[in-house]
């Protein structure tokens, strides 16, 4: 007797283009195959006298302990791209140093402009009058005063992101394309706990649902990532995939 013993491993292949997303890191996995019938009934006590089947819907969902930047993109039909672009600086508190006889706090990062730089003392009122040069913020001349020793939060500021920044698109009117999905688990000998065979499900063509959630929380732990796909007829065939069990020879 043969069980499935362990989550499956997961290649996602982009006939078109070429590119592979690969996962080995699956929390679970599951392949859910619904028939859609119609039950025939009639005759005394409207007994069931037969099934008309008029079709059969498969669903793989996939959860990921692995944040996976390619799958979001994969999810909204999009290609990730790579270059130079602006982001925005997320609220940090500075405490104001005298720097040659100037009121001064050093930035994390060189804004794009004095402009895009927000700036508010300890009781909530908004700085200005200030000075940018590089990353660094002359607080001498400002409004309301600020002293040496005092406080202040800077909350957004705009910089440049260096080169090799990636980029994905949210466009409400593109969606994912479709993908080759296989799936590879193992059968294990429950007694000898030996894997006997490989079992490799190959989808031929899969969609993204596009629906998604990005979870966070306060502590510090590893958020999953969820992708569902649901398969679909080629347009040349009514198969829509394959199950292999594969021997594994030692």
């Amino acid at each position: 007797m043969a069980v499935v013993a362990d989550v499956f491993d997961v290649l996602l292949i982009d006939e078109n283009t070429g590119e592979v997303i690969a996962t080995t890191t699956l929390q679970d996995a599951n392949i859910e195959v619904q028939v859609q019938e119609n039950e025939v009934r009639g005759g005394k006590g409207n007994e069931l006298l037969g099934l008309l089947h008029s079709g059969r819907d498969i669903n793989i969902s996939l959860t990921d302990v692995n944040f996976r930047y390619e799958w979001i993109a994969k999810q909204l039909g999009q290609d990730i791209k790579t270059g130079a672009g602006v982001a925005y600086a997320m609220p940090k508190w500075y405490v104001a140093k005298d720097e040659g006889g100037k009121t001064q706090i050093v930035l994390d990062q060189t804004p794009t402009s004095a402009s895009s730089v927000a700036i508010y003392n300890d009781k909530g009122q908004k700085i200005t009058g200030f000075t940018l040069t590089g990353n660094k913020i002359d607080l001498t001349s400002a409004t309301p005063i600020v002293a040496i020793g005092d406080d202040v939060e800077v909350r957004t500021y705009q910089y440049a992101t260096p080169a090799e920044t990636q980029e994905i698109e949210f466009n409400s009117k593109v969606f994912g394309k479709g993908v080759k999905a296989v799936l590879e688990t193992v059968e294990v000998d429950e007694e000898s706990e030996q894997v006997t065979h490989k079992l490799q499900y190959e989808f031929f063509k899969t969609l993204p649902s596009g629906n998604f959630t990005v979870n966070t929380n306060s502590e510090r732990s590893a958020q999953t990532q969820e992708f569902t796909l649901r398969v679909v007829k080629p347009r040349e065939s009514d198969v829509v995939g394959v199950l292999k069990r594969i021997p594994v020879v030692e």
